[in-house]
């Protein structure tokens, strides 16, 4: 008979990151040359990759209650695919958002937060194709430093444009929908710090 393959946490964790690479740039793509007419079109892809995401998760919690020896600690792998979770979440409640609030519009500085969602994905994926190569935690570090340093750049254009947005919006309707964006670019950056903080305490325990 022949022998079921065992299931590889690495991979599953893997996949994620890239559903989150890919839903960060489509957001890019309609940000940079925004209009209503593709905003559908672009929820949708994003909302499948979502899905995708999201079937991933499930199979992974099957796993991980019926598994006798993960490769890393039970409590360590529920975090990471929560925290990976939170990430595809944000970037699909971020689309939606454009939709439910009738954003007509893409404010420059709203270009920022997009660029660095892209590139902290795109940091965080470089993470887990490293991650399960434990022996050799400098390239994972590595990583885990772009990440940090894309949410504290994060933080700092956070900060910029709200106070920007308050001496400057008047209309109070206005101000309260492009406040909730913002603070949802600003939560899935911070997801994204999130993970990669996760990933150190991963290898110090496997160090």
């Amino acid at each position: 008979m022949k022998k079921k393959e065992k299931y590889n946490y690495f991979v599953e964790f893997l996949s994620m990151t890239e559903y989150i690479e890919k839903s960060s740039k489509i957001l890019k793509e309609l940000m940079n040359d925004y209009n209503l007419e593709k905003l559908d079109k672009s929820i949708e892809e994003i909302h499948k990759l979502e899905h995708s995401s999201d079937r991933v998760v499930h199979k992974m919690r099957e796993n991980l209650i019926k598994d006798f020896l993960p490769p890393i600690e039970r409590e360590d792998i529920a975090v990471i695919v929560n925290k990976l979770d939170d990430i595809e979440d944000g970037i699909d409640e971020i689309a939606i958002d454009f939709k439910i609030l009738n954003i007509k519009h893409i404010k420059e500085d709203m270009l920022e937060f997009i660029d660095i969602l892209v590139q902290a994905s795109t940091a965080v994926r470089g993470i887990f194709e490293k991650l399960s190569d434990l022996k050799h935690p400098e390239l994972i570090k590595e990583k885990v430093i772009v990440v940090n340093k894309l949410e504290e750049q994060g933080d700092r254009v956070y900060e910029r444009i709200i106070s920007n947005l308050y001496k400057e919006e008047k209309d109070p309707i206005e101000l309260i929908k492009w406040i909730n964006i913002y603070k949802c670019f600003e939560e899935t950056i911070d997801s994204c710090e999130e993970i990669s903080d996760c990933i150190q305490d991963v290898i110090m325990k496997n160090s």
